[in-house]
């Protein structure tokens, strides 16, 4: 995990070269859609205090342009976990869950350091969301399959 504040975001998360190696880049999820979300109060760490978790299955792409129009390469759901989750807020989950793009933000700690990551769920039509995770992971990219 990179830690700089410069550093790009993604690298925050722990097996971000998954998400590289399958779209060349890291995606902005535009029109992506949230299939999955998975809120979880149960895990401990290493002390036995709870850890707030968030599992996402969201899903992305790249674009090309082929012949005068953009056609969809790399369909793929991504599953994202964060852990030691933090001042979350969610709203206007329904049946389809399409969002504009998945914000990233490295957030300093009081000393100056990154401690934590900031993610936006950027709405495309009622669905929108944000939180603080102090632990990101990379736990699969797969294929698209309607």
């Amino acid at each position: 995990m990179d830690t700089k504040l410069d550093a790009e975001p993604y690298k925050f998360f722990s097996g971000y070269e998954l998400v590289l190696s399958r779209f060349g880049q890291w995606p902005s999820f535009h029109d992506g859609e949230v299939h999955r979300l998975v809120l979880d109060r149960m895990n401990r760490n290493a002390q036995g205090s709870y850890v707030p978790t968030v599992e996402i299955h969201v899903r992305g792409w790249t674009m090309k342009m082929v012949d005068g129009r953009y056609v969809l390469e790399h369909d793929s759901v991504v599953h994202l976990l964060f852990e030691d989750v933090f001042d979350f807020e969610l709203e206007g989950f329904n049946s389809q869950n399409v969002l504009s793009s998945l914000n990233l933000e490295l957030v300093p700690d009081a000393g100056g350091c990154t401690r934590a990551l900031h993610i936006e769920l950027e709405h495309c039509y009622m669905f929108c969301g944000q939180f603080s995770a102090r632990k990101a992971t990379v736990l699969k990219v797969e294929p698209f399959a309607d």
